[in-house]
Parts: structure tokens; sequence; C-alpha cells
């Protein structure tokens, strides 16, 4: 894997009733992957996932693994909803290829990120060694759930098992949780961010390498919901080294994710 890439490591699939887009499907996607370069992709969970058939969904995306030549990966989903459940399903898929990491979602759940119930996934992925990558936000007026995910809730787990790679999906958002989330990912080896979502500033990839971060921040979109040009554009004409943009997009998540072993 000598030549130039990329890795999108935050994509989805499935309808949403939430955000509209034509293109949900993992044939889609690989036709949007080729044609910007773009040689894997981490499913961060479909919506069948999110709304409870995780087991069902995983054999669905190591299906999708497999008939994509190994390009397209997944995470494992974890709701502390139903956790024995969810670690069983996750036990099994654990010994398939293409299962990469876990999703876990404390606003989507209704569980705050420091709720004691989330202990057993984190010790999952301690034992087998697999990142977790969670949504995670500011606190919002708008969206109260939102407080449920900012950055800082994650911390006790984070100091607890540190041999976890953790990823704080869409960076914290905005504002104070852009600044927890940068204060974490340099205060700890393991502690990553990704630029999925709406940030489509070239100023995002600037700062967080003025700040020393370029190592810690991961290649996302969003995709469907957000084209995946829009997050292309701000990282090339972002004011970076080469050597940085190399780790941002497709580097830091060769290593969080292991890919190529």
């Amino acid at each position: 894997m000598s030549e130039a890439f990329i890795v999108d490591c935050h994509v989805h699939t499935g309808y949403t009733n939430q955000f509209f887009s034509p293109e949900v499907d993992a044939k889609s996607l690989l036709a949007r992957m080729d044609q910007f370069s773009v040689r894997f992709s981490i499913n961060l969970s479909s919506m069948r996932a999110l709304l409870g058939d995780v087991a069902a969904e995983m054999a669905v995306e190591q299906r999708e693994h497999e008939e994509s030549g190994g390009r397209l990966f997944y995470c494992g989903f974890f709701d502390p909803r139903k956790g024995r459940e969810d670690i069983a399903a996750l036990e099994k898929a654990s010994r398939w290829t293409g299962m990469k990491g876990i999703k876990i979602h404390p606003s989507f759940a209704g569980v705050p990120a420091d709720d004691p119930r989330y202990e057993p996934v984190w010790r999952f992925a301690a034992e087998h060694g697999l990142p977790i990558v969670s949504h995670t936000w500011s606190v919002s007026s708008y969206n109260p759930a939102q407080a449920l995910s900012t950055p800082n809730r994650f911390e006790p787990m984070v100091e607890k098992f540190p041999a976890v790679r953790f990823v704080l999906a869409h960076s914290g958002g905005k504002g104070t949780g852009r600044q927890e989330a940068m204060r974490m990912a340099g205060r700890y080896p393991g502690v990553y961010m990704d630029c999925a979502g709406d940030i489509h500033d070239r100023h995002y990839f600037e700062s967080m390498t003025a700040a020393g971060l370029e190592g810690k921040v991961l290649f996302g979109t969003d995709y469907p919901w957000v084209d995946i040009r829009s997050h292309l554009a701000a990282a090339y004409l972002a004011g970076i080294s080469d050597g940085a943009r190399a780790k941002i997009l497709r580097e830091n998540a060769r290593e969080v994710f292991r890919l190529g072993e």
C-alpha cells in the first residue's frame, strides 16, 4: 500500500428519517469512493443497527465487506440499554475480518457517556484490541440530548481503560465541545478526533495542525448525509504540510483501525 489513497473513517448506510439522501447502499458508497480515490471506508453503523438489530446488521455489513474486496470495513454497535445482547453480538463479530471497531452513541441511546453501563463495552474493546468511536458534541440549547455526549463525559472511561483507542467523532462539535476534544486528544495518547459532519472549513485542519494534533485527526465525512467533496476540498485547501495532510487523510486511520494488518 505504497501509493496514495484516502481513508474515510466515518460513513453510514441505510435510510434515516432525520436526513435525506438518495445514496444509502454499499454500491453507491463504493462508486463515490472510486470517484475520489478513497481506498477504504469505515461504516460506523447503519440506521438498522442504531434502531436495535445489531447482530443482523453486522452480518449484512460483513457480507458487504467481503463483496467489496475488503474495502468496506465497519464498526459493531453497543447500546447500554441492552448490554448483554450487544456484547454477545460483538463477540461473534470479533472473529470476522470486517469489524474494525465499536460505535456508541450516548445521545441516541439517551444514556450519558459517563454512565457505568458503558463499562462492559470499554472492557470488551480493551480485551480485543478494538477502538471505540462515539458521537460527541457540545451542549446545545435546541438539542438537549447532545449534553449526554460532551467530550468531558468520556474522560473517566478513557482514564480507566488507557489501552483503548478512542475517537471523538465530530471533534466534540463546536465551541466548548471542540476545545474539550482538543484538550483530551493532546493529553491522552489513545484519544483521537474525526472531522465528520458539518465541519467544512479548511481552518479546522490548520488549527489542529497548529496545535500539534495532526497525528490525532482522522478524515471522515458522515456520508451519505454529507458530500465527500466538501471535506476533501477543505483538506486539500488547508495551509498545512503534505506530511500533515497524509496523516489526516489516511495514516492516522490506518493506525487507529489497524488497516493493513
